[in-house]
């Protein structure tokens, strides 16, 4: 029977040790020197299940530093049943030489001699913090284990010892969120003088944040916590988002030197790192979100298999956590507390910190082009979405960096080509202001104005759809001024600028502008731009009732057919063909809504909203769903009035949360004011609820599911309209005739009351008239 060993005088090596009667009752969970343990029931029910397991001789808990493995030994030590029938004994190894501080703890000089004392009495033997001495006591253990088949060892340290025996548990970080075993140990650890400010619900929200924000790990959890007081929770989060580290304030007297903070952490046990680790942890540190085995390649600027191995002993030696990304593909990171010390740590040589920034912008830059050229070709537009918002820290450091190297086109370039998904779906706004930065800090003669042209030009297009009239101009003027000696950019410039006096209802000079910068872009064979500038032009023209409004529309269509998804090298933006043909397909149904031709409007809706659900902004959505609205608003069963306003519901809660503003004639205003008479309120005030997070997906499904418009009567159907009107000028005329205002013709055809005026205008140029009075006598006359 193997019996605990005898405290010695003189202890041969400083090494805790806590011996454990075997009478003492199991269950025991709680001890002062560890305190309370939040979460981790699973992890005590694999070690349980383990140390139960005759196969189960050795189990080592690995992780990264301040994740808490002692402290889940100790409970799983303390609360295992079978503890009672066993002699148990802790060492811990934190301060130990070499193994001959273990071997004399079990009073014994050598490995053999222990396994002589232990013989095959069931013993469980707890090894904490072998980090520094593993690998001289890996061989010993294994013999050992070998010679006493009822001996049970549980060792915690970061890196495993690498045996045949050995059953490896990785101790993952804890869960955040609200009410998450990690914001357990903040509340526990911030001073009780400071947690009445945690009570309410914005303080625990603010803590879920930090702990999310170190990773759940508990030692960082702790050391934030301890930050909270003079300084409230929402500064230490500050702090942690600008990439400062919570410096302790306070730590419990009896803390561990090591756990003082997380520098003491990680630099106890650095001895283990290679000069190739520490390089190699330098340069990931300079990342903010995880990295893939490219990446790694990229920074270490290392071939396939020199950056398998780097990476490997990292996470061998738990200073990288495993995961893998959307598509399923390995990924890597550093916690928090790491990733902040070994980028001081970098930083200490300005040279090699520098360079390690410039390989982080270059690996940006062609992340980024990497992801223009995969939404050029339409291909999983949503996932392409996540993978840019989990990097938009790496993308705001990068351009920080090539800023402040006064790379200026070099930000240019990397925030461009991203165009849509920092702008378009709203994942970073702030970088039209860096945009806008960036051009103006370029020389005047600088050789990259075309690229500061374009870059403008998404400026202007992004300030357009949040009605920033102003804004946009200036970004037009600036790029016009940019790209003075480009015939391609001059005729982009013009195009925009046609779109922008469109929308401020110039359309007279709108139209002359479009006319003249189409032929311009069609000799440069620009099709992107020729289409948007077809598509403005078109609009102009419905809003003068021209019935062949739809011409440019056509044309830019049939253009658009021609170019191969993705595979055009002119193309110049990261918006996909298919994205394009969607806004003019719902361009072409306003138009032929505005016409009268309601079923035709209604089937082209659609077939945009299907393209959109592959890939399409919120603006061009909101759009959409606007159009297919008008067109299946009836006022009739209540099913059907409601589908309308769930739709509008939609599109309105989308342009909300993009700060979208519509370029609607005011159709929808008296859609909108119809609705509030017809549906009730309650009703609305739940729909606006249910869609204030609707993806851009949902929106577009539900409106693919509005129910269609009333059929044409087949005298109006036909092309030709009497007195050479179309059917929505023949409309017009016949409500003009009974006497209605202009107003009361708009609420009628659910239409504006501006564009009332634009069809009555072209029926008396039509019908040569001269008044209101002229077109009534004249429908009368004719017998319509």
């Amino acid at each position: 029977m193997f019996t605990p060993p005898r405290e010695r005088d003189t202890p041969p090596q400083p090494v805790r040790t806590r011996t454990v009667a075997s009478s003492a009752p199991a269950g025991f969970g709680h001890d002062p020197e560890f305190g309370e343990l939040f979460g981790r029931l699973s992890e005590q029910a694999l070690v349980h299940g383990l140390l139960s397991n005759p196969r189960g001789q050795l189990i080592t808990l690995t992780g990264p530093a301040g994740v808490g493995k002692s402290h889940l030994a100790h409970t799983a030590f303390h609360t295992w049943p079978r503890r009672r029938a066993a002699d148990t004994l802790w060492m811990d190894l934190a301060s130990a030489d070499g193994a001959l501080a273990l071997w004399s703890r079990l009073d014994a000089r050598t490995a053999k001699e222990a396994a002589e004392r232990i013989g095959g009495a069931e013993v469980l033997l707890v090894l904490d913090n072998c980090d520094l001495v593993g690998a001289d006591i890996a061989m010993d253990v294994s013999a050992l284990l070998r010679a006493c088949p009822r001996l049970r060892i549980l060792v915690t340290s970061r890196m495993p010892l690498d045996l045949r025996a050995e059953h490896v548990l990785p101790v993952d970080p804890l869960p955040t969120g609200p009410g998450s075993p990690a914001e357990d140990i903040f509340i526990t650890r911030v001073h009780p003088s400071y947690r009445a400010r945690l009570a309410q619900e914005p303080g625990r929200l603010v803590v879920a944040d930090i702990c999310r924000e170190v990773d759940g790990v508990p030692l960082a959890v702790e050391m934030a916590a301890e930050a909270v007081g003079a300084e409230s929770p929402h500064a230490v989060l500050d702090r942690l988002r600008r990439g400062e580290y919570t410096r302790r304030r306070r730590r419990l007297r009896d803390a561990p030197d090591r756990h003082r903070g997380g520098d003491s952490a990680l630099a106890w046990a650095a001895c283990v790192l290679s000069d190739t680790d520490r390089q190699l942890l330098g340069r990931i540190a300079v990342f903010e979100s995880a990295v893939s085995l490219s990446a790694v390649r990229h920074m270490a600027r290392a071939g396939h298999e020199a950056a398998v191995s780097g990476v490997e002993s990292l996470v061998h030696k738990s200073l990288l956590l495993s995961g893998t990304d959307q598509d399923g593909e390995p990924e890597f990171r550093l916690t928090h507390m790491a990733r902040h010390h070994y980028r001081e740590e970098l930083a200490r040589d300005d040279a090699a910190f520098q360079q390690a920034l410039d390989l982080h912008a270059g690996h940006c830059a062609v992340f980024a082009a990497d992801i223009a050229k995969e939404l050029r070709r339409g291909r999983h537009p949503s996932q392409l979405l996540s993978a840019v918002g989990s990097r938009l820290p790496d993308l705001r450091k990068a351009a920080g960096h090539l800023s402040a190297r006064g790379d200026h086109a070099g930000v240019l370039r990397l925030l461009t080509s991203l165009e849509g998904p920092l702008l378009d779906h709203g994942l970073a706004p702030e970088v039209a202001d860096v945009i806008e930065e960036s051009t103006a800090a370029l020389p005047p003669a600088d050789p990259a104005g075309t690229l500061a042209a374009e870059a403008l030009m998404s400026v202007a297009r992004w300030a357009l759809d949040r009605d920033d009239q102003q804004r946009a101009q200036a970004a037009l003027d600036r790029a016009a001024a940019a790209c003075a000696d480009s015939p391609g950019g001059h005729a982009r410039v013009t195009g925009l600028t046609g779109e922008l006096l469109r929308r401020r209802g110039e359309t007279a000079a709108a139209a002359v502008l479009l006319d003249s910068a189409i032929p311009q872009l069609d000799a440069v064979d620009d099709v992107r731009a020729g289409a948007l500038a077809r598509r403005s032009l078109a609009l102009v023209r419905a809003a003068h009732g021209d019935p062949d409004a739809e011409q440019p529309v056509l044309e830019a269509l049939d253009a658009l057919s021609r170019t191969p998804d993705g595979a055009d090298p002119a193309w110049r933006s990261s918006e996909s063909p298919i994205a394009l043909r969607a806004s003019l397909l719902s361009a072409l149904a306003r138009i032929r809504r505005l016409q009268g031709r309601a079923v035709e409007a209604y089937e082209t809706v659609r077939a945009s909203m299907r393209l959109l659900l592959r890939t399409g902004s919120p603006a061009q959505a909101a759009e959409a769903l606007e159009t297919v609205a008008v067109l299946a608003f009836r006022g009739g069963a209540e099913e059907q009035r409601y589908a309308v306003a769930r739709v509008l519901a939609y599109a309105a809660a989308l342009r909300g949360r993009y700060g979208l503003v519509s370029d609607d004639d005011g159709t929808l205003r008296a859609l909108t004011d119809r609705l509030h008479g017809s549906v009730e309120a309650p009703t609305l005030r739940q729909l606006r609820a249910d869609a204030r997070h609707v993806s851009v997906r949902d929106a577009l499904i539900a409106g693919l599911f509005a129910p269609p418009p009333d059929k044409e009567p087949a005298a109006r159907a036909g092309s030709g309209a009497p007195l050479g009107l179309t059917p929505r000028q023949h409309e017009v005329a016949l409500l003009v005739a009974e006497g209605l205002t202009n107003r009361q013709v708009g609420r009628r055809l659910g239409i504006s009351e501006w564009t009332v005026t634009n069809h009555l205008r072209v029926v008396m140029q039509k019908l040569e008239c001269t008044s209101r009075v002229h077109v009534a006598r004249i429908v009368q006359r004719a017998g319509l």
